[in-house]
């Protein structure tokens, strides 16, 4: 149906998470050092370990204390209480992300995302990235809208049903590399 107009209309709360996708990692990465400036409360998550060393370094660089980027592994309730949690990367699997919030006080959690990723790379956002170039996207920009949350969503659906069991991996990119068979 087109757009789905007609079908079971979706409850905004089905998705706790807001995107904020980016052209480019280090984009992303400025936005979120100036979220960090404005907002002491916030925790900076990451799901991979080479993510986590990256914004620490880049938040050093910045003059912001490196402590408040963290990695999943490390994440408990304590550790919440009175910050604000936000994901600087998705992790390739959606039921893995909702496992971990599902005892969340955050009812909306904020990702930061770069279409050159390898987890947006692998849904062909290069072809993508020079067109949203084209069109005037700057570099600082994001894109930022349910539809956005919501494919992505469904791309980790997909690539959940190509993963059979799954490998621990340092980074997004090896994820990718030892659990999906091209």
């Amino acid at each position: 149906m087109a757009f789905n107009l007609f079908g079971k209309k979706e409850d905004p709360a089905d998705n706790a998470f807001i995107d904020r996708a980016y052209v480019s990692t280090l984009a992303k990465m400025n936005a979120c050092v100036e979220l960090a400036k404005k907002h002491p409360g916030y925790l900076f998550i990451s799901w991979f370990s080479d993510t986590a060393r990256k914004f620490k370094e880049f938040f050093r660089q910045q003059g912001i204390d490196e402590s408040r980027v963290t990695e999943v592994l490390y994440v408990n309730t304590p550790m919440l209480l009175h910050k604000t949690p936000v994901f600087v990367e998705h992790h390739p699997l959606h039921g893995r992300e909702m496992d971990l919030i599902k005892n969340w006080e955050a009812k909306k959690i904020i990702v930061f995302s770069a279409l050159d990723e390898p987890l947006f790379k692998h849904f062909g956002s290069d072809k993508v990235i020079p067109l949203m170039k084209m069109l005037g996207m700057k570099e600082d920009e994001a894109i930022e809208h349910s539809m956005v949350s919501k494919s992505i969503i469904k791309g980790q659906e997909k690539i959940a049903s190509l993963v059979s069991l799954e490998q621990s991996a340092h980074s997004q990119e090896e994820w990718m590399e030892r659990n999906i068979k091209n």
